[in-house]
């Protein structure tokens, strides 16, 4: 699994615990970590795209 992916995945994975908690101050901070994940995973998106044309 590439970084992109895993951060990717754990993004997904924190939106869905969002989803099932009723403390509103969980659920807040569970969507910042899965937005931060996401960016994370843009990062490592943009990081691997050179590596990818290079071979291909």
């Amino acid at each position: 699994m590439s970084q992109a992916k895993h951060y990717q995945f754990q993004a997904d994975q924190a939106k869905r615990l969002a989803r099932q908690v009723t403390d509103e101050a969980v659920r807040e901070r569970l969507l910042e970590m899965a937005g931060e994940y996401s960016r994370y995973a843009e990062l490592m998106q943009a990081r691997e795209r050179p590596l990818e044309r290079a071979a291909g």
